[in-house]
């Protein structure tokens, strides 16, 4: 004859402790990554340090409509580095965000690397969004252009005859040497 097998059961009290520990546990996870998206946000132009590297995407599809996060410099995609913070116009190369309840501009230079490509739009009505890392041998949307970047360096770099020498003062002098693949 077979021993009996002893179960163990848990009791309502158990089964309640359990569930509780474990929303416990689930709203913890949900608050530190609302935590981190909140934090991640940039809303005005002082929540991210200059220097620091930037993501812009668009919300609903609308490029008027933008938003954007702190992320690390060497993050999959297109990032900016925030250059300045001004109260009127930025750099003649920096693109820039505005925000409600201020008339402070956060400025960018695209994080560019040495060796790829970018689209870039080229009209007045063009946004950050537009801007892409592609592969070099992509089509050009229409008003944009896709741009090989030759060399970089400090502010006294000089660029080879026929590129397109992109200059940022800030937050360190910077060159970009770029060069067209197509035209808009």
């Amino acid at each position: 004859m077979a021993a009996p097998v002893v179960g163990h059961q848990h009791g309502r009290a158990g089964r309640t402790v359990i569930a509780i520990v474990a929303c416990a546990a689930l709203f913890l996870v949900g608050a530190c990554s609302s935590v981190d998206r909140v934090t991640n946000n940039v809303s005005k132009p002082t929540d991210v340090a200059i220097g620091q590297c930037v993501q812009v995407r668009s919300t609903d599809g609308d490029k008027s409509n933008v938003e954007a996060t702190k992320a690390e410099c060497d993050a999959d995609g297109m990032t900016f580095i925030a250059s300045q913070v001004v109260p009127g116009e930025c750099g003649e190369f920096e693109n820039y965000l505005t925000f409600p309840d201020t008339s402070d501009r956060l400025c960018l230079m695209p994080n560019f690397v040495e060796g790829q490509c970018y689209e870039i739009p080229q009209s007045a009505g063009g946004s950050l969004v537009d801007f892409k890392e592609v592969d070099c041998n992509a089509d050009a949307g229409s008003e944009a252009v896709i741009y090989r970047v030759e060399t970089d360096g400090d502010g006294s770099l000089e660029c080879a005859e026929g590129q397109v020498k992109a200059t940022y003062d800030k937050p360190e002098p910077c060159v970009f040497c770029l060069a067209s693949l197509s035209g808009a």
